[in-house]
């Protein structure tokens, strides 16, 4: 019998439920993670970089040693000319250099560079790390281009590329403008889903549209980021453009770990238990596609778990104890070219007329519970500061003392921007909205037991359990 290579353990909110009790929430934690076995292999990457190379590439982000007085117009908009200072393709430049640098990177890893503005082209097809000469001057021709903006064209031709590739697969996707494509970028974002191909989606500055980077990193399992030029004083969660080249090879240090890929989860429930949603709410925030079957969980990194919270609505049950669901994960290991499958996983639970057992919370699962609906509030305030600020500034501090509790300063100390933005401008800025979306994302904090739980009338209102 082979040893499985991926752990999992569910976990529910409560093992008691209320019985003749109509429209009860069930929360529960599906926790994952590679066995021992499985990070003694890790597999070789193939990572495709997508990279905007349009006009406005040309930004200078970071502080200038000395300003000259030139400008220089590039797409009929002017640049000042000044030194010591980088731009924005200077820094996506300097990150691949940096990558092949990397003691991370190993000679059989492979690289790809798409530029795309105008038109999409391959830079440089597949190419094995060891190969460093050939790689940086690849990086150094993204200079050479300029234009507009066809995201979608870009992200094709970098899944053209991946799909001959074997391995951990990923596309890192950079652009600072609004795509003219934006019916191909969901095209290419469902294909690149059902190819199990994670995208790192990075937006730089405030032109680009972070409801479908979003869209991109949630419907692909992958990651956003928000960079902001330094002289703009980006505070956390958003990044600094400077710290842009360390993100990237943090990003392949994570790939490196993910030495279980192309996890997936099918879920069977008994009559009338309705799984309503899925969402990975740790160590990044994601929505799970139900309309896919079986449903991508993504990859798992060695060292951790990875934690989704399912949420299923019940039907009224008397006094019983019963299975609501069976739960099946497969997943592969391509550092040791294996395809797995886990023994089913039941969901039980007992229906009981005690209250004093029905009350009992797991406060572990409810503040995973509650970081994922930071993430609703944050939406919810960003619609009504369009006509209700006052009322989108209450909704933030809703979301502000949930942060508090679980602990999570860097989130407590943006929303705080946040509201006071709100109540000086009476309105939230476009950044202070990217900031956010993207924060509540990636500022995710692991559950611990023991942290601080929400009152049974805020769990009824944030989540109907």
């Amino acid at each position: 019998m082979v040893e499985a290579l991926l752990e999992a353990s569910v976990q529910p909110h409560r093992e008691y439920l209320q019985a003749n009790q109509p429209g009860q929430k069930l929360f529960l934690a599906l926790k994952i993670r590679p066995s021992a076995e499985a990070t003694r292999s890790r597999p070789q990457l193939a990572v495709a970089f997508v990279v905007d190379t349009s006009g406005s590439m040309r930004e200078v982000v970071t502080e200038p040693t000395e300003r000259t007085g030139q400008s220089v117009r590039v797409d009929g908009k002017d640049y000042e000319v000044v030194r010591g200072a980088k731009s924005k393709i200077d820094l996506v430049i300097e990150a691949l250099q940096n990558l092949l640098s990397s003691p991370q990177l190993q000679p059989s890893d492979r690289l790809a560079i798409v530029k795309f503005d105008d038109v999409a082209e391959v830079v440089q097809p597949f190419t094995h790390a060891n190969e460093k000469a050939r790689l940086v001057a690849a990086a150094e021709r993204l200079t050479q281009y300029s234009g507009g903006t066809q995201m979608g064209a870009g992200m094709r031709e970098g899944m053209r590329l991946l799909e001959r590739e074997g391995g951990s697969r990923r596309l890192i996707l950079l652009t600072d403008g609004q795509t003219f494509d934006e019916p191909l970028v969901e095209t290419v974002a469902a294909q690149l889903a059902q190819a199990r191909i994670p995208v790192t989606a990075i937006g730089v500055g405030d032109e680009w549209n972070d409801d479908l980077l979003a869209e991109i990193t949630d419907r692909t399992q992958g990651k956003p980021f928000h960079v902001i030029p330094d002289n703009q004083n980006p505070q956390p969660p958003s990044l600094r453009a400077s710290e842009l080249p360390q993100a990237i090879l943090g990003e392949l240090e994570h790939a490196a770990l993910e030495v279980v890929t192309n996890v997936t989860l099918s879920v069977k429930t008994v009559r009338d238990v309705t799984l309503e949603r899925i969402t990975r709410v740790y160590p990044t925030q994601t929505e799970v596609d139900r309309s896919v079957q079986p449903h991508p969980l993504g990859n798992a990194e060695t060292g951790d778990w990875t934690v989704y919270i399912l949420e299923f609505t019940l039907p009224t049950r008397g006094p019983s104890r019963i299975r609501l669901a069976q739960l099946g994960l497969t997943y592969e290991v391509p550092g040791q070219g294996y395809r797995g499958e886990l023994p089913p996983i039941d969901v039980v639970a007992e229906f009981t007329t005690n209250e004093s057992l029905s009350s009992r919370i797991d406060p572990q699962v409810m503040q995973w519970v509650q970081q994922r609906n930071i993430e609703m509030l944050v939406k919810q305030a960003a619609q009504e500061a369009k006509s209700d600020p006052a009322k989108a500034a209450k909704t933030l501090e809703l979301a502000r003392n949930m942060t508090v509790k679980l602990g999570n300063s860097a989130m407590t100390q943006a929303l705080d921007r946040a509201v006071g933005e709100l109540r000086s401008s009476k309105t939230l800025s476009l950044g202070t909205q990217k900031t956010l979306k993207i924060g509540v994302k990636t500022q995710t904090l692991k559950a611990e037991p023991g942290s601080a739980l929400p009152s049974d009338e805020e769990i009824r209102k944030i989540t109907g359990a």
